[in-house]
C-alpha cells in the first residue's frame, strides 16, 4: 500500500526502545480503534548483536470509533511492537497525533497488566467503513453499515463480521524465549496473535534451550502452545 507522499509526515519511531509504558489515563485516548486486516514483515534493526532487535514494518485497514461514528481508516506502521498481538474485533484506545495523520495507538504490553507500548499509526482516512465479508475485506458506505448491507446479500446489522482466524496463544517453560511464524520473529513468550488458518511452523528460541518447532495445520477457533524446552547437552 503506497500512501500520496504529500498527505502525511513521515512516521516516527517512537517505539524503538520497545520498554513497556506506565500506565497512561485512559482518557486522554477518546478514540477507539479496530484493527480489521494487517500484513506485516520484520527486520533485525541489530544484525551484528547477540541480542537482537526486530522492527516491525505493517500495512492494513481498520476503523475508528469516536462515539457513535465509526469511519474507516488505511495505516502503515514502522516499530518493535508487532501488531500481530491486535486481534480483529478487539479495541484499542487511541488519539490523534496530527489529525487524521498520526494516530497514536496504546498496545497492552502482554503479561503486564496496566502497561502499554505508544505505537504510532500513519493513516489515511476513508469515507466508508472496512467489513470483513466472504469477499475478503472491503469498503462500504456509511448508508450501507448504518443499515447493515454487506456485498453478497449478507447483512452486518450494524456490525463488521468476525474474520476466521486462528487464536494461537504461545507460552514457554521456561518464559522469555523469541517466538517464530513461517522463519519470521514475532514476539516472546507468552504472547497471543491471530493467524490466518492453513499450515503454520512456530519455532520457539532461547539461549542454552534447544529450539522447538512445530509445524500446525491450523483451523478457526482457538489453540494453546507451552511447551518445555530441553536444556542444551540433555540427551
Amino acid at each position: 500500500m503506497r500512501f500520496p507522499k504529500l498527505q502525511f509526515c513521515l512516521l516516527l519511531l517512537l517505539c524503538i526502545s520497545a520498554q513497556p509504558l506506565l500506565a497512561r489515563d485512559l482518557n486522554d485516548y477518546p478514540l477507539r480503534v479496530e484493527i480489521v486486516w494487517r500484513h506485516w514483515e520484520a527486520y533485525n534493526l541489530t544484525p551484528r548483536t547477540t541480542m537482537p532487535t526486530f522492527v516491525h514494518k505493517e500495512n492494513g485497514h481498520g476503523n475508528i470509533h469516536d462515539g457513535n461514528a465509526v469511519v474507516g481508516f488505511d495505516f502503515e506502521y514502522e516499530g518493535v511492537p508487532n501488531l500481530a498481538t491486535a486481534s480483529p474485533k478487539e479495541i484499542f484506545p487511541a488519539r490523534w497525533k496530527k489529525a487524521e495523520e498520526q494516530l497514536e495507538l496504546l498496545l497492552p504490553d502482554v503479561g503486564h497488566q496496566g502497561k502499554f507500548f505508544a505505537c504510532d499509526l500513519k493513516t489515511l482516512v476513508r469515507k466508508g467503513v472496512y467489513v470483513q465479508t466472504s469477499q475478503g475485506v472491503v469498503e462500504i458506505s456509511q448508508e450501507d453499515y448504518k443499515a447493515g448491507k454487506l456485498p453478497g446479500n449478507q447483512s452486518s446489522a450494524g456490525t463488521a463480521p468476525s474474520p476466521a482466524t486462528t487464536k494461537l496463544s504461545v507460552g514457554s517453560n521456561p518464559a522469555s524465549a523469541d517466538i517464530e511464524v513461517d522463519g519470521e520473529f514475532v514476539g516472546t513468550t507468552p504472547s497471543v496473535f491471530q493467524l490466518n488458518p492453513g499450515e503454520h511452523t512456530v519455532t520457539i528460541r532461547k539461549a542454552g534451550f534447544k529450539p522447538w518447532q512445530r509445524k500446525l495445520d491450523l483451523l478457526a477457533g482457538e489453540i494453546s502452545l507451552t511447551p518445555d524446552l530441553e536444556p542444551v547437552g540433555v540427551k
